[in-house]
């Protein structure tokens, strides 16, 4: 694994700005001194994801999040370190020379874990294929045929054979130096309560799941025998995430700015609708579209297509995808067709041109909902349409341009007759109320940088409230304020602070001032590879304070030394040490004069 001097990480940081590189994920408004949208790391109405441009940090006051450029690529492309460090330098045109030494040993121990998953993932994905080959493959080879799959598909998507074995792939494997322990941390070998390890891919059709950069992440397995789990797909690993990925999307990216992107159910349509031509394909990963899989598509593609299954399961799900894919801001069209279960069935039954047929006749997402809507009631019976224009104005209620909305309510009023002004004051009505709610939610769950101490998500059970605060006050003022290091750098012990994750906070604060004349939080971050520690540091690093920073902290200092004292004479009583005890108590009662 190479390393990479620091003059080069530090020359990636200064020229990556982070609010710029955010907005390529995140819809951004400015808000004061920083940015604020709806976090790309959990699902939420209220934005609550800052980015102070000054500091060059991103926080979510939601869960929790935050770091600097290179934590958020990590999160937002499933990268580690040295990886986020390569594509942010690729990005910003940064040479990077490389150095004997760089990373502290938990950087080095994750990236050689996913380095390893990454290669035994490669190696399997090459493993499947050459099955296809070999002597029992015949009815993987059959299954391919029956699905109208040729051999120059199967390549260009590496598809592969899983024999039924329970070791075929853990005996190839160790004999490339891997362990069974290994495997089963790379989701490719199971380990069952007695012990035993064991293939967990078994005679299965399989596809290599592949992310933008060419990395085999993940497979699924479509069974080729009787088993309960028609398709099956790997866990959750260091490498991979379903709710990050998409199918194919490493195949579909360099088209999908001009022409869209497909989004499909399955892995068969992907391979199906690309084998005749139709190659801005992708699907999901065997759940239901994610609010990140969604935001991911944003990024590759001008507008979306939903071509789900159309059965009435299908059309459910592709009302949750299209809600999804149009909170983050995905142009969205759906496609709707007749006579066939799913599109690889359609375009195998009436073929590539028909299929290109649905593209250009699909409808807009609103459109679509309407219909479906017109589905559910007869609005020729009175009481049916009521309730067909109740559920109508939630529709129109959510369509952001005024221009559209006003087409629909018109065209609405045209076929319920019902004039365009009732319907209109009943969709105002809605957003009114949806906006007072917002509005009510952000004025109740605002958090000022002033404020952030409320999100106590590293406040333990030693600590009071009060204790929380003052103690990430000082640790604030310490790291920005010269001043205040200098005054308290002697004076202030670790004791004082009563947990570990804040005592090992100061140390590292204390020792990276003593190296630094100037200082820059996003860089301090870089130095932190433990996870609950550097969360915990974002969160302190991210207040901006105002006033008296060397007043601030002398009161902060006090406040937290009385605090130790306190609870050491409570523990000297304890032993029976009472004349001690009492000496605490009489020097605190001194000092408050």
């Amino acid at each position: 694994m190479p390393r990479y001097k620091q003059s080069s990480i530090n020359e990636v940081s200064r020229r990556t700005n982070l609010a710029e590189l955010v907005s390529g994920y995140v819809h951004l408004k400015r808000n004061g001194t920083s940015h604020v949208g709806l976090c790309p790391f959990h699902k939420e109405k209220t934005p609550s994801f800052h980015v102070d441009e000054d500091k060059q940090l991103f926080y979510c006051f939601g869960c929790g999040a935050g770091g600097n450029v290179f934590d958020f690529v990590m999160r937002a492309e499933n990268l580690d370190f040295v990886d986020a460090l390569r594509f942010l330098a690729q990005r910003c045109g940064v040479t990077l020379e490389e150095e004997k030494s760089f990373s502290g040993p938990q950087h080095e121990e994750a990236a050689n874990l996913r380095k390893r998953i990454l290669e035994m993932n490669r190696l399997a994905a090459r493993h499947f294929y050459e099955n296809l080959s070999a002597v029992g493959s015949e009815v993987a080879v059959s299954y391919m045929q029956k699905r109208g799959l040729d051999r120059k598909t199967a390549v260009k998507f590496g598809i592969g054979f899983a024999p039924e074995s329970w070791s075929d792939l853990i005996d190839f494997l160790k004999e490339k130096g891997y362990t069974p322990e290994e495997m089963v941390t790379a989701g490719l070998a199971v380990k069952n309560d007695k012990g035993r390890i064991y293939d967990k891919f078994r005679n299965r059709l399989m596809f290599p799941i592949i992310d933008v950069r060419g990395n085999v992440i993940a497979f699924g397995g479509r069974a080729l025998g009787e088993d309960n789990a028609k398709y099956m797909n790997s866990p959750e690993t260091p490498v991979f995430h379903k709710g990050r990925n998409l199918f194919a999307l490493n195949l579909a990216k360099q088209t999908g700015m001009k022409e869209g992107l497909i989004l499909v159910e399955g892995y068969m349509d992907v391979i199906s609708l690309y084998q005749r031509g139709i190659t801005n394909v992708v699907a999901g990963l065997g759940t239901a579209l994610t609010d990140e899989q969604a935001r991911l598509l944003k990024r590759y593609a001008n507008q979306v297509y939903v071509c789900y299954d159309s059965d009435e399961a299908g059309q459910q799900a592709a009302q949750k995808a299209i809600k999804l894919l149009t909170e983050a801001d995905n142009i969205v069209k759906v496609v709707s067709y007749t006579g066939a279960k799913d599109p690889d069935e359609f375009i195998q039954k009436k073929g590539v041109e028909s299929f290109r047929a649905l593209l250009k006749s699909a409808n807009e997402s609103v459109e679509y909902q309407l219909l479906r809507l017109r589905q559910r009631f007869d609005i020729y019976d009175l009481s049916q349409k009521i309730s067909f224009l109740e559920e109508a104005a939630k529709i129109l209620a959510d369509i952001e341009s005024e221009m559209a909305r006003e087409a629909y309510i018109k065209r609405v009023s045209v076929e319920t007759d019902i004039s365009v002004e009732s319907i209109r004051t009943e969709v105002s009505k809605l957003i009114y109320y949806k906006n007072k709610k917002q509005v009510n939610k952000t004025l109740y769950d605002e958090r000022t940088p002033e404020r952030l101490s409320t999100a106590r998500s590293d406040l333990t059970k030693e600590q009071s409230t009060a204790t929380y605060k003052t103690e990430r006050t000082l640790l604030n003022l310490i790291f920005y304020h010269r001043r205040v290091f200098e005054t308290v750098q002697e004076t202030v012990s670790k004791e004082w602070f009563s947990s570990e994750l804040h005592q090992e906070l100061f140390q590292r604060i204390l020792e990276y001032r003593k190296n630094n004349e100037e200082v820059q939080a996003s860089a301090f971050l870089t130095e932190i590879a433990e996870e609950t520690l550097k969360k915990a540091a974002v969160s302190v690093l991210y207040i901006s304070f105002e006033g008296d920073s060397v007043l601030a902290a002398k009161e902060a200092a006090l406040k937290l030394e009385e605090e130790y004292l306190k609870k050491r004479a409570v523990k000297l009583a304890g032993e029976g040490k009472v004349k001690e005890a009492n000496e605490i108590y009489r020097r605190i009662k001194e000092r408050r004069g």
